[in-house]
């Protein structure tokens, strides 16, 4: 149960008029937050710059249905928990690459920085149908600043707390048919012992982190643009582990995603985009008496193609292919490889009524073929200012490399573990006062789970029989005036 209260500034237009003009990406389609059917929430640039956060870890904390938790100070592990599913259930997207780490499944968002990021999509709710397996709690969508205008250049320095500090260069803009934007940052904190002083924990927990982020755009015509969109971050943490008193434990993490999105318009109706990406991530950790290192790597190709007939109905179709490596040195080296083929349908046929319906079939190595499917309509009656929100999914999610691998006899064949399977269906509304000056919102969601993977006494993964999760997500946003905004968010799951 959480209840947060944020003060932020607003300064400059309405925060309304800025989500009508946002398209939210991890729908696929090209429906605006004010328009799609899904429960999902926007963080816009404007709003990532008046809140001053510096790592994504902190934007989540307070939105509806997520539970952010994190191990101790900065650079400890941090996850994310979307309406009670597993943290593996929530899929991670930067520019269009899947960056959850094939062993563990989730993503860790200790060295996530908001640098060079335009928005944060949050996507509640079973999203296999548009994303495969790891999206069936839900979907978290970064995506990069695109260069605008003249070429702008900036640097910052900043200093806090616990002996933290912090650089930051940029530069962004756009020269005739490219764009770009980059930006490198340095953060480096003294931190704090997460570990209990009185039994001798007085070693602080240092953390060091470079992020390097660019996005690079070469339009060739109105109808053909290819993209370079690439992050990278090292990371230092030291940690304390399983003794009475602090060791010489700490952790280096390398992680590179990139991806190569190429769109092409034919006809003026068909747009097809081609993203072949790569998720790289590697993780030292040094114990006691011993080291561990964890590789993952992801490569996918997805190819999507949207027909848009009228400006009442498009169609967007397409296929996924990925494989997915996960290895703990000494311990495992495995792959997994899956195809998925998805049909989308957006139907608009006035401004009041929005209907959207979708399937999926995915063909893994592994496992017997999955088919998910997906409904969401919304209906808005303009007369008093209120929206109509219902939706049915199903989803699935498949067990980790760690799931598999990591049991008594250390044999990644020696469980007969079975993909978790969801149902999952909500109702809300959306309601505007005064002009727009007030926004309330409520959402009712359930999902029932089979063969839920959970851990049993000796920490093996099994299969439950059956699981529930179900809440309400309700919020208040108040434009009090011109310069001062109000937020009030409140989930019960």
């Amino acid at each position: 149960m959480a209840l947060p209260l944020w003060f932020a500034p607003a300064q400059a237009a309405d925060k309304t008029v800025t989500l009508e003009a946002v398209e939210v990406t991890a729908t696929r389609s090209d429906l605006n937050g004010d328009e799609t059917p899904a429960s999902v929430t926007v963080i816009t640039a404007k709003e990532i710059k008046q809140r001053q956060h510096r790592t994504v870890e902190e934007l989540l904390r307070g939105e509806f249905g997520l539970d952010v938790v994190s191990q101790g100070p900065t650079g400890s592990l941090t996850s994310v928990f979307l309406r009670g599913a597993n943290s593996a259930s929530t899929l991670v997207l930067i520019d269009g690459v899947q960056v959850n780490l094939n062993t563990s499944g989730g993503f860790n968002f200790a060295d996530l920085t908001t640098d060079n990021i335009e928005k944060v999509e949050i996507l509640r709710g079973p999203q296999s149908t548009l994303w495969g397996a790891d999206a069936s709690g839900g979907v978290i969508n970064i995506v990069t600043k695109k260069g605008q205008g003249k070429p702008t250049h900036a640097v910052s320095f900043e200093g806090g707390s616990f002996g933290t500090f912090r650089e930051t260069a940029s530069s962004s803009g756009k020269l005739d048919a490219f764009d770009y934007s980059l930006s490198v940052s340095r953060t480096d904190s003294d931190g704090f012992s997460a570990a209990n002083e009185n039994d001798g924990n007085t070693e602080n927990d240092g953390y060091g982190n470079t992020t390097v982020s660019s996005r690079l755009g070469y339009d060739f015509d109105a109808d053909t643009r290819a993209e370079l969109n690439g992050r990278y971050s090292h990371a230092n943490f030291e940690f304390d582990s399983f003794g009475p008193s602090d060791g010489p434990e700490f952790s280096n993490t390398d992680s590179f995603y990139l991806s190569a999105p190429l769109t092409k318009t034919f006809a003026g109706f068909w747009t097809v985009r081609l993203t072949p990406s790569l998720a790289y991530d590697n993780s030292h950790s040094n114990f006691p008496g011993f080291t561990s290192e964890f590789i993952n790597k992801t490569y996918t190709v997805d190819l999507q193609n949207t027909l848009k007939f009228s400006p009442i109905f498009s169609l967007i179709f397409g296929g996924e292919y990925q494989s997915q490596k996960g290895e703990a040195k000494g311990i495992f080296d495995e792959t997994y490889d899956n195809q998925g083929y998805y049909l989308q349908a957006v139907f608009k046929p006035t401004e009041r009524l929005v209907l959207t319906g979708g399937v999926r079939g995915d063909v893994p190595s592994d496992f017997a073929d999955r088919v998910t499917y997906k409904l969401e309509g919304a209906y808005k009656l303009k007369e008093t200012g209120t929206r109509l929100r219902a939706a049915y999914a199903t989803g699935f999610r498949a067990p980790t490399f760690n799931d598999f691998c990591f049991n008594l006899s250390n044999s990644c064949s020696a469980l007969d573990l079975k993909p978790e399977e969801v149902d999952s269906w909500e109702v809300g509304f959306d309601q505007s006062l005064f002009d727009d000056r007030v926004r309330l919102s409520f959402t009712y969601f359930d999902a029932d789970y089979d063969d839920l993977i959970a851990l049993d006494q000796n920490f093996e993964a099994q299969n439950i029989a059956s699981a529930q999760s179900q809440g309400v997500e309700t919020g208040l946003d108040i434009k009090a005036m011109d310069n001062l905004d109000l937020f009030l968010k409140y989930t019960w799951n």
